[in-house]
């Protein structure tokens, strides 16, 4: 692709890995040709790219280690996955299973054998939890953000088909609830037919103003609504949390983002994260590309009676078994999407191995990019073998 270059900072470079299904665009820093250094996987959220890991990067590389960052299926530069209209698309492309055969693809052609750690941040760490729950041979550790790991699928004796696991196809009626309260979640919104179009036809200077809207919202620098560990969701605790996890029922998300941006003052103070010429790559790119891509993920999770995640029953029961660190910003709603999970990892009953678990002050959703000193040391701790105590 003749597309211009990133303004990447100094260390970091980019380059194409072509693999047997797709050609990925990545960001690495520490590139060791010899494979003699570990290496280290970076997994991006959405609405992010590999770009999101620009500063955690270059630190892991200075700690000796070889870090790579790509652009997930159906993200940013990288080619090869079904683009075709929201009708036409194969979601199983899409499966969990297809989103860890990426990664092995992926390792395999940079020349390793295995991982020295799989680190995710949204959606990226669902990918990620996926990695280490499928292959912890493979993957040897793994560093979640602000998704913490629900557990896998349980099947019921006697049963034979599979509830909970962390996936979003059996709601329940809480839609119903939600709607006549007026509200939608945003995981269904996503996965509609009309959530591409009316994210992705946006000028430029509108998905700017998108953009920075969302990313300041959902951050440390926003003074609304502050997250709190809540119990089992009812439809009325869910329409305490904000506008853009539990919309208005006409809005689109554009629409939803600026009624909340209305008392904000452009997103000032998430400047100092997210200065308005990195804000440009992330505009650029998804004025280019769409978001239908990413939204697929969404499609994949919250399809009726689980049709796209039948793959993850064949893991009914297994917990996460390599070690494990989970750091997120203690701002961050994304933490208690899914109520329990947390306590699900700290008590062993999805992850055997949790070593590390930090919540960081005045940090937001985005936390390699409002936080990359904590992120890279919190991997490099895991790495390291540090074991500290647990505390909630």
């Amino acid at each position: 692709m003749n597309l211009p270059p990133l303004p990447l900072p100094q260390g970091v470079t980019s380059r194409y890995i072509p693999t047997r299904d797709l050609t990925f665009h990545i960001l690495e820093s520490g590139h060791d040709s010899k494979t003699t250094k570990p290496l280290i996987i970076l997994l991006h959220g959405f609405p992010e790219i590999a770009y999101s890991w620009r500063r955690v990067l270059p630190q892991l590389a200075q700690a000796g280690y070889h870090v790579v960052a790509p652009d997930q299926r159906g993200f940013g530069r990288t080619t090869g996955w079904d683009n075709r209209s929201y009708e036409q698309v194969d979601l199983a492309t899409f499966s969990l299973s297809s989103l860890v055969r990426d990664i092995v693809l992926l390792v395999h052609a940079l020349g390793y054998q295995s991982v020295a750690c799989v680190a995710g941040h949204d959606c990226g760490a669902v990918s990620a939890a996926m990695c280490a729950l499928m292959r912890p041979d493979f993957f040897r550790s793994v560093a979640l953000m602000s998704h913490p790991f629900n557990g896998s699928p349980e099947i019921p004796l006697g049963v034979g088909g599979a509830v909970g696991g962390g996936t979003e196809g059996s709601a329940g009626d809480v839609h119903a609830a939600l709607e006549a309260l007026g509200r939608k979640h945003y995981k269904w919104y996503y996965s509609t037919a009309a959530a591409g179009p009316e994210m992705s036809n946006l000028t430029p200077e509108e998905m700017r103003r998108f953009l920075r809207g969302y990313f300041h919202l959902k951050s440390g620098s926003w003074a609304g609504n502050r997250p709190h560990a809540l119990g089992e969701w009812a439809a009325e605790d869910l329409v305490k949390l904000p506008g853009y996890y539990i919309m208005p029922i006409g809005e689109t998300m554009p629409a939803t983002v600026a009624i909340d941006m209305a008392t904000e003052s452009s997103g000032e103070a998430s400047k100092s994260w997210l200065p308005d010429d990195e804000l440009a790559v992330y505009a650029g790119e998804y004025g280019r590309t769409g978001f239908q891509g990413g939204l697929n993920w969404y499609r994949v999770r919250t399809a009726a009676g689980g049709k796209y995640t039948r793959d993850f029953e064949v893991f009914a029961g297994k917990k996460l078994e390599p070690p494990c660190a989970f750091v997120s910003g203690k701002l961050d709603w994304g933490n208690y999407q899914e109520p329990g999970a947390i306590e699900k990892m700290k008590n062993g009953v999805s992850c055997a191995d949790l070593r590390i678990l930090r919540l960081v002050d005045g940090v937001g959703h985005w936390t390699p990019q409002e936080s990359p000193n904590e992120v890279s040391r919190a991997i490099l701790d895991l790495i390291g073998g540090l074991r500290e105590e647990i505390v909630i």
